[in-house]
Formats: structure tokens, sequence, C-alpha cells
């Protein structure tokens, strides 16, 4: 139904206007959607957040689409799924497909959402009942992940990032090959950074450094240290970049900073 080339669309989300890429995964026969940026309302100024700076994307035309999303009266429109007469018709879309764009995105948010609601249920009664296998914790996280559900992230974060601090100080801990208990401690922590819970945030990118030290890993554990105001866990992130790499520009001003 829809074109194999990436997608995006924009919804309002917790903080903003959330902007989407449309990933089709041919083998399942289904679309994966992952939160890319998203426009913030400052005071009547449109600020763009872009979670993937590396991919240089066009931020006017992001914050466009964003602002497009938000005017367009047909997407916006009230509806209630037990109502019927209130249901958006495809006769009216300028774009039709755009609704079934969006109601794709519907199902795939619901079973993301499903999953997060079983996995906290169990995390709740029982913080051990995470998986032992990291990818089997990452590939829980991602979903959460991936439609920037802020809330939950750090709900999630609070219960999980205890229990792989244990499972990684642990004697004989080693990640897997593809690191998932670093990628997910890092999508935990992001998620808390964009929800400006800066505290949880620096556990849990300081536990990703236990389970594997990279400069990526550290640049994320002195940024939350910083917006944390936490100087002690600043300088020792900063120390600890500076025996191994080479301290980069932006941050060697928070060392200043904090000097």
């Amino acid at each position: 139904m829809f074109d194999p080339d990436p997608t995006d669309l924009a919804v309002r989300g917790e903080r903003g206007i959330d902007l989407f890429l449309r990933l089709g995964d041919v083998a399942q026969q289904r679309s994966r959607y992952r939160c890319i940026a998203t426009a913030l309302d400052e005071g009547g100024e449109a600020r763009l957040v872009d979670f993937e700076p590396h991919a240089k994307r066009d931020t006017a035309r992001l914050l466009s689409r964003a602002r497009d999303a938000m005017g367009d009266r047909f997407m916006t429109q009230p509806m209630v799924l037990g109502d019927a007469t209130s249901w958006p018709s495809a006769r009216d879309a300028a774009d039709p497909v755009a609704l079934f764009l969006h109601l794709d995105f519907f199902r795939a948010w619901q079973v993301a959402d499903m999953a997060l609601q079983r996995l906290m249920a169990q995390l709740q009664a029982d913080p051990d009942a995470l998986p032992r296998d990291p990818a089997r914790v990452a590939g829980s996280i991602l979903p959460l992940f991936d439609f920037n559900r802020l809330t939950a992230g750090c709900r999630l974060a609070a219960l999980i990032e205890p229990v792989l601090r244990r499972r990684i100080a642990a004697p004989g801990f080693r990640d897997d090959g593809s690191g998932s208990a670093g990628y997910a401690l890092r999508m935990l922590g992001d998620l808390c950074l964009r929800a400006e819970d800066y505290s949880q945030a620096l556990a849990c990118f300081s536990t990703a450094i236990g389970a594997g030290d990279n400069p990526f890993r550290r640049r994320k554990a002195i940024e939350a240290a910083h917006l944390a105001g936490d100087g002690a866990a600043l300088q020792d992130h900063l120390a600890a970049y500076r025996a191994q790499w080479d301290l980069p520009g932006d941050l060697a001003t928070y060392a200043e900073a904090g000097a």
C-alpha cells in the first residue's frame, strides 16, 4: 500500500509534535516507525530537537511537516473508536494514503503498548523477572524508544537500571556481541534525557559504561551529569574520557565550566 521508500509523519506526543520515520519491513510484511525528532513550541517560536543529527535532515522541512500536520483539520478532527459517525473518510482527505498511514501507525503503536504493559506488570511484581538475555532486554525496550514513550521510559528505567547494574557488576559479566545490555540502557537514558529526568538518565548511561565503555556512552554520561548538576560525576566522566580519547571542544567546555 505504501511507497517502499521511508515516509515521515507527525503525531502530537508528550512534549511536542513527534516526527516519525516509517521503515518498511518486507520480510515481516509490516512497517516499523521510529521517532527522529520533536518539534517544540517555545513561546510561539518553533524549535526542533533532532534525535539523529548525524542524518543531517532538513530542519526547516521537518518543522514545516509538523506545522502542516497539526494544521490539517482532516487529520486532527475528533474521533471516537466506538462511534462510526465520528470516523474520518478517506474521500475527504487531501491525501487518502495519509489516513491509512496513520491507521498503520496506530496499529503498530497499540501492539507496542500491549507489550509494554505486560513488561511493566512483570517488573513491578518482580524486577528480577527481567530477561537474562541482553538481546531480549534491548528488544523489549526498542519499541518504547521508537515511539518516544517518555513517561513510560522513565518508569521502566527506574525498574530496569538497578537490575542491570547488579548484573553488570557481578563477576564474569560479559555483554553480548552486539552490546545489547549497554544499548538497552542507552535507549532508556535517552528517553530520560528527553523527559528531563537527568539524574535517572545519568544512572542509565553510567551503568551502560559498565557494560562496555566507548566515547558515545561517555559523552552521554557527561551531558547527563552536566544537566543533572552532578559536579562529581561530571568530573569523573570527563577524566575517564580524557584518559582514553581526545576531549572534543564541546565537552571541553563542560570541563572549563566546572573548573
